[in-house]
């Protein structure tokens, strides 16, 4: 493994777990204090969490690489990210649904589904996504 790809996962780790803190918070939060299901949860803590992973992934994990226009880019980390949350969501399930009593405490099954889509998210933005240097606009 090169030393850049190194630099990569490692920034990568970092900048999931700091999606993973803003996921587990709102997920708790809206199942404990607003009654959420922990499956209605998801949605709002998945999305915010791709938000920030996106912008920091883009700037700090991948900084010279990836399309030029945001947007697009945008969409396509949101697709990638969509296929590791399958993986996640069906972690997750397989969870709650071998140890009910996870649903009060969601974070733990949450954990389990987060690193089984790591792998996932990973090879898909460093390997595709990001694979070329991102080439500045002509004016």
């Amino acid at each position: 493994m090169s030393r850049r790809t190194v630099r990569e996962l490692l920034t990568f780790l970092a900048v999931g777990s700091v999606g993973f803190v803003v996921e587990a918070a709102i997920l708790t939060t809206l199942t404990v204090y607003a009654a959420w299901s922990p499956w209605q949860a998801r949605i709002p803590s998945f999305l915010s969490a791709v938000v920030i992973t996106w912008a920091l992934n883009r700037r700090h994990t991948f900084p010279e690489r990836g399309l030029q226009r945001r947007s697009t880019e945008a969409f396509f980390y949101t697709a990638i990210q969509g296929g590791g949350a399958l993986i996640n969501l069906a972690v997750f399930g397989v969870c709650l649904a071998i140890q009910p009593r996870l649903a009060h405490i969601p974070v733990i099954p949450l954990a389990i589904g987060a690193v089984a889509g790591f792998a996932f998210n990973f090879l898909l933005s460093s390997k595709w996504l990001y694979s070329r240097l991102r080439v500045p606009a002509v004016e």
